[in-house]
């Protein structure tokens, strides 16, 4: 299992890495957390980076059934 860090996330999903951490504590992504407090770091499958991808694009996929076929 390979995982990314959340800057790397950020980096490749073009957000601030604060908006990342929001996803994290929301849910939205589902990441763990190394030790505890503010200094803490995460790692982010990237099975679950693809997940929150193709649940959030806002591009059609032509190679995707739409869910109504």
């Amino acid at each position: 299992m390979e995982f990314m860090t959340r800057n790397e996330v950020a980096w490749y999903l073009r957000v601030n890495r604060r908006t990342v951490e929001r996803w994290l504590k929301g849910g939205l992504i589902r990441g763990y957390k190394l030790g505890s407090g503010r200094t803490a770091l995460w790692r982010i499958p990237k099975g679950e980076l693809k997940k929150f991808l193709d649940e959030h694009s806002s591009t059609k996929h032509p190679w995707r059934k739409s869910r109504k076929e």
